[in-house]
């Protein structure tokens, strides 16, 4: 079967389209080791962006209300613009990285991933996992800037200082992509 649909790819390649050649798209050749190597990197991460921002939901910014009533485990700071932030971006970094790992314990098999069909859409789905894991690394950094932001906020200077880290990442991050493609223009035309 494997070698029937080699042939009819093989046969695709060499047609051609209103005049116009197909072209077989070619995957990179990556090995098992590796892409093993990078799921066992995604699933620690993913673990830890999961903990992490779920510690943050249970231990939330401020303190809970603890006197008896109708407001007893309502947090202190539930009605500050950066608290309700902190509360969306800390679960969408949740979600992503439970996302993240249920994508690798539902999907993805040792066994499949010995033949090359497989391992090409392990391939696809690691990249799509690395997607995820970096909107879950962008929404925790905004949670931890906002989170730190509204609990510092008695004290102005912190409070500044706290908040103005989530776009010191961001300047940080494009001075590093702008590095690169600068590099790249310099020393490898």
């Amino acid at each position: 079967m494997w070698k029937q649909i080699k042939e009819l790819l093989e046969e695709l390649e060499n047609d051609q389209v209103a005049e116009e050649a197909v072209r077989h798209f070619r995957l990179p050749n990556v090995s098992t080791e590796t892409l093993e190597a990078i799921r066992n990197t995604h699933l620690i991460v993913a673990a830890l962006i999961a903990t992490v921002t779920f510690a943050a939901a249970i231990t939330v910014p401020g303190g809970l209300e603890s006197e008896k009533g109708s407001k007893q485990g309502t947090p202190f700071l539930i009605h500050e613009a950066a608290f309700k932030v902190f509360v969306v971006t800390n679960a969408l970094a949740f979600i992503f990285s439970v996302s993240a790992l249920f994508i690798y314990f539902g999907v993805l098999d040792n066994l499949l991933s010995r033949f090359k069909f497989w391992r090409q859409t392990v391939l696809y789905r690691t990249r799509s996992v690395s997607g995820l894991l970096g909107y879950a690394t962008l929404a925790m950094m905004i949670a931890f800037s906002t989170g730190s932001y509204v609990v510092l906020k008695p004290s102005d200077g912190l409070a500044i200082v706290s908040y103005l880290i989530c776009p010191a990442f961001f300047f940080v991050l494009h001075l590093t992509i702008f590095d690169y493609y600068i590099s790249k223009i310099i020393f490898h035309r």
